[in-house]
């Protein structure tokens, strides 16, 4: 059992990987209950990686990344095909202008936990400022092309360039959602406040530059 150690909010049927040990692949979170550690009530996950089995955080902070919906784990051999996959079956019909519209599609896609009106106003913006932590820099334009495409290794389709091409074009599209959803709570600031607390820098950053 893993003491919890990075604050982040974990709910039951989240995906999610261990930043320390990606060779688990990801995993699905089973269970999530409080229980007595020292006297006093804390929260403990059970999560069933891929690769690792059964796995169990304790305490008020965890250290594991969730994954957005779609975004497949680099490794994994299960689940849902990656969302390249599409492309290349274009690609083999010949069908070349679907390829660029498709490849469009992949690269701007803001995940449907972000979007779904079902889901809470609050769930939204939260899935939406975890999106931040991807940015420019080398291990944030891979993991952020890895998370779009479902692919091991992005460069061995795209060149550095033409990521860092659909990276601002899809940031542009995600700072538009981003206002969308802080105008919907503008009338909740303690929330609003609860969530920035939580977010990464880059969320922080980018909601001051809306007002």
């Amino acid at each position: 059992m893993e003491a919890l150690n990075t604050m982040t909010v974990i709910e039951f049927g989240d995906k999610v990987t261990h930043p320390k040990f990606p060779e688990w692949g990801s995993g699905a979170v089973v269970k999530v209950e409080n229980t007595p550690v020292n006297g006093e009530v804390t929260k403990r996950i059970t999560v069933r990686f891929a690769h690792a089995g059964l796995k169990k955080f304790v305490g008020d902070a965890i250290p594991l990344d969730v994954m957005m919906d779609g975004h497949a784990m680099p490794g994994d051999k299960e689940g849902k095909r990656p969302a390249i996959a599409e492309v290349e079956d274009l690609e083999r019909s010949g069908l070349t202008q679907a390829v660029e519209q498709k490849l469009e599609e992949i690269m701007f896609n803001i995940p449907l936990a972000c979007r779904d009106p079902f889901n809470t106003l609050d769930h939204r913006l939260r899935r939406t400022l975890a999106l931040y932590k991807y940015d420019l820099s080398g291990k944030g334009l891979m993991e952020w092309s890895m998370a779009q495409t479902g692919m091991d290794d992005p460069l061995t389709r795209f060149n550095r360039t033409e990521l860092e091409d659909y990276f601002k074009q899809y940031s542009f599209l995600l700072k538009q959602h981003l206002a969308k959803l802080v105008r919907e709570l503008q009338g909740d600031k303690a929330t609003l406040k609860q969530l920035l607390d939580e977010a990464p820098e880059g969320a922080r950053r980018a909601v001051s530059k809306l007002s």
